[in-house]
């Protein structure tokens, strides 16, 4: 594909894209909310919004940092109202909350990340803070085990520190431990940007297995499925593909791209009925999009 997940044909989008590499985040989400507003794509404008919201992530998890937790807080809510189907802002929202002394909504946050992706390690940890500080201490310490037992990078001196203080029942001292557990290696927009500098050198096997990785943390991120699918066309892995962009269908019943990069999956398996139903699902949701509008005129002999 000549231009990978939408790199080319949107100026602003393309120097949002760059920007976001060079780290310049504030530059990039000036970009993206361009792009998001005026790119003749829906499929691009789709696209920028969930750079937008990485970014305004990115500059929420450095003011955070910096602990100047109001400005956190205020980038954290626009990501989040931008994309509310992330669950990494949703954690990043709770723990910029729970550091405001904003409980109440540290809770409901953390809810959200966990109804977005009920077996989120650092959300179940988080919940489980909250939960201690709440007076449930014993529901607490079920949802940071939980966690820690799905995310084993979560296991370290925090954790058994934590624990033990929990079976002496010291519960304030668990809290303490437990509140120090810090997230490991999850920024699912940093890894989508090592996947798609990977995917622009066309180094297809190894931006295909991160991307899959990804999928793993992100499950109902249709984004991530899409390039999963992407790359697996570039490896000709047809079954694996269409798998993925069913995927991404599923996470986002109204996204044309997907439906599009389905039809040529499936064209390509010589399934031409379902080939031309994609195309057409896909112009029904975008009228102008570039793949469809292009492949619908014809209708390839079985």
């Amino acid at each position: 594909m000549s231009k990978w997940f939408g790199f080319g044909h949107d100026a602003a989008f393309d120097d949002g894209v760059r920007a976001f590499e060079r780290g310049e985040f504030e530059e990039a989400a000036g970009f993206f909310r361009s792009s998001a507003m005026g790119a003749a794509d829906r499929s691009i404008r789709d696209r920028a919004k969930s750079y937008l919201a990485g970014s305004l992530g990115r500059l929420a998890r450095r003011m955070f940092e910096a602990r100047d937790f109001d400005s956190a807080h205020r980038l954290a809510a626009e990501a989040t109202e931008t994309r509310p189907g992330f669950a990494d802002l949703w954690l990043l929202r709770s723990r910029i909350e729970k550091a405001l002394g904003r409980w109440d909504e540290a809770r409901q946050s953390v809810e959200q990340a966990l109804s977005i992706n009920p077996e989120y390690g650092a959300a179940l940890v988080l919940r489980g803070v909250i939960l201690m500080h709440a007076a449930e201490p014993q529901l607490g310490f079920l949802s940071v085990e939980e966690g820690v037992r799905i995310d084993h990078r979560l296991a370290g001196k925090e954790w058994v520190d934590g624990e033990r203080a929990f079976r002496e029942g010291d519960y304030a001292a668990a809290e303490s431990a437990f509140a120090q557990i810090e997230p490991r290696g999850s920024d699912i927009h940093q890894l989508l940007s090592e996947g798609d500098a990977l995917a622009k050198k066309g180094d297809w096997q190894a931006a295909a297995e991160l991307f899959q990785a990804v999928s793993w943390i992100a499950p109902s991120y249709a984004d991530v499925h899409i390039r999963f699918g992407q790359a697996q066309l570039e490896l000709d892995n047809l079954d694996g593909a269409k798998k993925a962009f069913q995927t991404a269908i599923a996470a986002n019943p109204d996204y044309a791209e997907a439906y599009a990069l389905m039809g040529v999956a499936s064209r390509r398996m010589g399934d031409e009925e379902a080939a031309m139903s994609a195309f057409r699902r896909t112009l029904e949701i975008d009228p102008q999009h570039p793949i469809a509008s292009q492949e619908v005129l014809y209708r390839r002999k079985v």
